[in-house]
């Protein structure tokens, strides 16, 4: 009995004992697996596999992987960077690089339609020939030299037009025969080239982009009032150069009894429109001085129907040495806007007065608002306007000539600018511009600008009262003037851009 009793005790001391080794035991640290750790010097959250500690916990500035392969380079943040070939701080969305840091020559944006390359390109004149000259930019810095063996030469005295920044054309005017015509893009290169001299069968008095074709117009002027008088109008591909021509009867085609005179080309409502002139004469006489007409015409160029307009102002556009240009305008709206110069003819300037202005045509319709009519003649104190340049929402920049009857000067001293806004019919005159001498002894000229819609200025190249050649630019929103490049010329005719 004591034994069992014995046997009991001794158990329990042993069973105790047990357990107070157990908790003894769960008192101590926690047993854990260590892991592996690798260093992470660069912070890139990779491990380098050659430097590591085992540990239960991760220590600091160590990782779980060992994928580094060179720990020395620190983290960034990779970014998607698009090419701006064109120097416009707009992205190529076709060319990228993914890089930490902006690489040279890369934006953050993918925005650019058009990211090739650009040169400046004026046409100036030398001798008996004309020569296209190029430039990276303009600047006071800048020289433009058409002198120099890079200058490319075009044979006769011709007038250019840009279509868009892809191909110049040069014409040369020979009145009722046919004047050459050449084609000049930029090769790969960015050097100036010839493309195609154009089989045109009659000279180019006004021109025109519409629906992505070159519209080049010539009207007979009643030479020879015993045959039917004609407007001939080309259609041309900018690619390709290849044309196509088209025929209309301007006979009675505004006035019964006298003929029409195509004086501008633009697009309205996906249409082809003519700004024209009635005449009765070749010397462009008109018992219509007064009214303003717009010729609207269907896909295979005939005439759908013509949009008229009575007393207000005269024929669209300004007329110099039969050529006709910038006075059918569509601002952003969709409204039409149509310049008059108020011009009739010389023999009969002194007897008639007709104010130069500006009517309107609202988006979608085809007749002129009866309650629109900016009298420029009036705002500007008795000059004339002559060629008006868009520049975005509804501002011009407007050549303007002096004189009124008998003084005025049909464009021939349009050596003047303003800035106006056709909604609110504000008129400004810009400053800055060199002054001229006078009409008679004076050869300051105006050639054809180049409107730059990006950085908001008109690039206007003008010879001055010294002979000089220059690139002006027209701030719109300052109303001024800027003297940047000088051209080494004996004229300067145009500017524009081209892209390769």
């Amino acid at each position: 009995m004591k034994t069992n009793i014995l046997i009991r005790r001794v158990m329990a001391v042993m069973l105790f004992a047990a357990m107070t080794t157990f908790v003894a035991c769960n008192d101590d640290e926690p047993s854990c697996d260590e892991l592996t750790w690798y260093e992470d010097a660069d912070n890139d959250w990779l491990g380098n596999p050659d430097s590591f500690v085992e540990a239960c916990e991760q220590p600091e500035g160590y990782v779980s992987n060992s994928d580094d392969t060179d720990d020395t380079v620190p983290f960034c943040e990779v970014l998607t960077w698009f090419e701006d070939n064109d120097g416009d701080g707009l992205g190529n969305p076709e060319v990228i690089e993914e890089a930490c840091e902006q690489p040279d020559g890369y934006v953050a944006n993918s925005d650019d339609n058009d990211d090739r390359r650009l040169k400046y390109v004026v046409a100036a004149s030398s001798g008996d020939n004309d020569y296209l000259v190029l430039g990276g930019g303009i600047s006071s810095e800048t020289t433009f030299d058409a002198t120099a063996s890079s200058a490319v030469q075009s044979p006769g005295s011709r007038t250019w037009t840009f279509y868009g920044q892809e191909v110049v054309y040069g014409f040369l005017y020979n009145q009722a025969d046919a004047g050459t015509t050449a084609s000049y893009v930029l090769s790969e290169d960015g050097e100036v080239i010839q493309r195609n001299e154009l089989g045109l069968d009659v000279s180019i008095q006004t021109r025109g982009e519409v629906n992505g074709s070159l519209i080049l117009a010539y009207s007979d002027r009643l030479r020879d009032p015993d045959v039917a008088q004609q407007g001939y109008f080309y259609q041309v591909d900018p690619e390709t150069d290849a044309s196509t021509l088209y025929n209309v009867v301007t006979d009675d085609l505004l006035e019964e009894g006298e003929v029409a005179y195509f004086t501008d080309i633009a697009e309205y409502e996906g249409k082809l429109i003519a700004g024209a002139r009635s005449i009765s004469s070749s010397s462009f006489s008109s018992a219509h001085y007064n009214n303003t007409y717009v010729v609207v015409f269907n896909e295979d160029f005939t005439v759908d129907q013509v949009i008229k307009d009575s007393g207000r102002t005269g024929f669209v556009a300004g007329q110099k040495y039969s050529q006709g240009e910038t006075g059918l305008e569509v601002v952003e709206s969709g409204d039409l806007y149509v310049f008059s110069s108020g011009q009739t003819n010389y023999a009969d300037a002194e007897s008639t007065t007709i104010p130069s202005g500006v009517l309107k045509i609202n988006q979608g319709d085809f007749s002129f608002d009866q309650d629109y009519f900016f009298d420029i003649s009036a705002a500007s104190g008795g000059y004339n306007l002559f060629r008006a340049y868009y520049m975005g929402g509804t501002t011009f920049v407007l050549s303007m000539y002096p004189g009124t009857n008998a003084n005025a000067t049909f464009g021939i001293d349009a050596d003047r600018f303003a800035v106006v806004d056709v909604a609110s019919e504000s008129f400004s005159w810009v400053t800055g511009l060199p002054s001229a001498a006078g009409l008679e002894e004076d050869p300051f000229l105006v050639g054809t600008p180049y409107i730059d819609m990006e950085n908001n200025q008109l690039v206007v190249p003008i010879t001055t009262s010294e002979n000089t050649h220059y690139l002006y630019t027209i701030d719109p929103s300052a109303s001024s003037a800027s003297e940047l490049s000088r051209v080494t010329a004996e004229g300067v005719k145009a500017i524009g851009v081209l892209r390769y």
